[in-house]
């Protein structure tokens, strides 16, 4: 089978579940492998890492607003690879390629001997044993089971060893610095298992939030995790959070549970039970490993 991928998460999942990739999106780099693999996706907005987080959000939100894609599938490149099944998602308006899930969007582009060739399958987890649930259906598709099989029970093992461990506490956690975004599908919902309290309900929609909000629920554990910034990266900006008025007495910040993590959340594939994992810890140990974050305030 000749598999196509259209964002990185089915990537990483496809990757792990078979050998049969083809194509991948422009910005698919986990594993390593991938890297190498024909690109079938291109970015249609002007912006990096190294930009401040406002104005990427400016820009991002302004596509959006305009319905605008943010990428597009190079289907003339698709079509040269020949898959048998096309992969992508439609969880996130960021990273989904519309023509996937609206192909009138990009009708224009679709080779028209192509349009009703490959099976197209979408790939939409909302809560986070979703995840595995979605992952094994996506391996029903492309024969190969028995791997995903493994990964589910791994995340039912794991959130029930979770569950209530952070009992009678509230979280926040920020995927974006400014303006301030809060995470909610399968992180809400997690945390949520967790026992702790939350202001976006579990495996709802995140969105923006006003500091004076967030202040007002003073969480006791606050996690900034920006959705593609690596922790050295978040650190640039971490003042737009710690100079903020009131940072110095929230609950959080005086009792030194104050994280910046990796966004593994960010990519929902088996690689997200390592967020989990990074949670457990800072709830039953207020620290972290390295590899998964800092502890802000020692």
């Amino acid at each position: 089978m000749r598999i196509v991928t259209l964002d990185p998460a089915t990537t990483e999942i496809v990757s792990y579940l078979s050998d049969d990739i083809v194509g991948v999106s422009e910005d698919s780099d986990y594993p390593e492998e991938v890297k190498n693999k024909p690109k079938v996706t291109k970015k249609l907005i002007n912006i990096d890492n190294s930009m401040p987080s406002e104005e990427i959000d400016r820009i991002v939100t302004e596509h959006i607003k305009q319905r605008k894609p943010l990428h597009k599938a190079l289907w003339e490149k698709i079509y040269e690879l020949k898959p048998d099944i096309i992969i992508g998602q439609a969880l996130c308006e960021v990273c989904a390629v519309p023509s996937i899930t609206n192909k009138e969007d990009n009708k224009e582009e679709t080779p028209k001997h192509f349009r009703l060739t490959p099976k197209l399958e979408i790939y939409n987890p909302t809560t986070f044993l979703d995840i595995p649930k979605e992952i094994k259906r996506i391996a029903k598709t492309i024969g190969k089971e028995n791997k995903a099989e493994q990964i589910q029970q791994n995340f039912q093992t794991e959130l029930e060893k979770s569950k209530d461990i952070a009992k009678g506490t509230k979280t926040v956690v920020i995927e974006w610095i400014k303006p301030i975004h809060l995470i909610g599908k399968w992180v809400s919902d997690m945390i949520s298992y967790m026992g702790t309290k939350s202001l976006t309900r579990p495996a709802g929609q995140g969105g923006k939030y006003d500091w004076e909000t967030i202040k007002e629920f003073n969480p006791d554990y606050l996690i900034i995790s920006p959705c593609s910034f690596s922790v050295d990266r978040t650190l640039k900006e971490i003042d737009k959070i710690t100079s903020l008025p009131g940072f110095e007495d929230l609950s959080a910040t005086k009792n030194k549970n104050v994280y910046v993590v990796e966004p593994l959340y960010a990519r929902a594939s088996q690689r997200t039970l390592e967020f989990l994992k990074a949670m457990k810890q800072i709830y039953t140990e207020q620290k972290i490993y390295k590899k998964y974050g800092i502890k802000l305030l020692e």
